[in-house]
């Protein structure tokens, strides 16, 4: 194909240093695609004789033949070329709300460098079976493993208490907390009516603890502002590790003990579209996400998660 290209170039412009200019490269290489093309036809293209370069009798036909057909490729060609480069493919990412908002978010300007010429949208849904949420083409839920679906394991649960640093002083807390500890201290609630979740009934049986019945129990409507009161110094919080690992680095959360793992439970990735040149880049870039930040160092009284 090359030699052909040399050799249509060369007889529409009547020189192979002109080709040679059209087609981004040199004049010997020009020379050397049209011998190749001669030798594999056992036809000289081209008379040479007295510095002029001219087409035999078989170059003129070849170029008839050939050159309407080659005119056809480059259109057709350059037709998909400018298919390709129109809209930017758009990628939705459903997951939960605490997921969305404190782990994918923060992420989303690197995700985007990562992939320029993506739209990529993130759609934070708690409802399992929310419409919006089945249709889009990413789906990271909270939950146990369901063997049913072909999921991929993004992180897997690790709960504990955190409070900010002003609290821990005030209360003398660090490491591992106690069933006659917590009955001193405030305990932050969450609304929450999934029972995927932990809440600190479900933890303290975890972790082996006892709590103290509490009658005037105030909830959050969602783990972000759950989150906000534990930075304020209202209280002690339940931490998944992956939704409060920024606040850790950064000092502003202390993580506490003991710390509760469930067997299966954990962030499931999940794709509409398997083996598709759009999504599953966009998918490993979550899941080396994840891996390139596994033991990143915390800051503060607790223990290292």
């Amino acid at each position: 194909m090359k030699s052909l290209i040399a050799f249509v170039t060369t007889a529409r412009l009547g020189s192979m240093t002109a080709a040679a200019d059209a087609e981004r490269t040199t004049q010997p290489t020009i020379s050397q695609r049209i011998r190749v093309l001669e030798e594999h036809l056992g036809l000289p293209l081209f008379d040479r004789r007295g510095g002029r370069l001219s087409l035999t009798t078989q170059g003129e036909h070849l170029y008839r033949e050939i050159a309407p057909s080659l005119d056809t490729l480059r259109d057709a060609c350059d037709r998909f070329r400018r298919h390709g480069q129109g809209p930017a493919p758009s990628v939705v990412i459903a997951a939960d709300a605490g997921f969305a908002h404190l782990w994918l978010l923060p992420r989303l300007p690197a995700l985007k460098r990562a992939f320029p010429g993506f739209n990529v949208r993130l759609m934070p849904i708690d409802r399992a079976d929310d419409p919006e949420r089945l249709a889009a083409d990413i789906t990271i839920r909270f939950g146990p493993h369901a063997p049913q679906e072909e999921e991929r394991l993004v992180a897997r649960e690790v709960v504990f208490p955190v409070c900010s640093h002003e609290y821990a002083q005030q209360h003398d807390i660090s490491g591992s907390l106690t069933s006659s500890k917590l009955a001193e201290l405030s305990l932050l609630h969450q609304d929450i009516r999934n029972p995927r979740w932990l809440d600190w009934t479900q933890w303290c049986q975890h972790a082996g603890l006892t709590l103290a019945p509490d009658e005037g129990i105030f909830t959050y409507h969602n783990y972000a502002l759950l989150l906000n009161a534990a930075l304020a110094h209202r209280g002690v919080a339940l931490g998944w590790s992956n939704l409060v690992e920024e606040y850790l680095v950064t000092g502003q959360l202390v993580a506490l003990g003991p710390q509760i793992t469930r067997e299966s439970y954990g962030y499931w990735l999940s794709v509409k579209h398997h083996r598709s040149a759009v999504i599953e880049p966009i998918r490993d870039w979550l899941l080396d996400a994840v891996d390139r930040e596994e033991g990143l160092p915390t800051e503060g009284a607790g223990p290292r998660y």
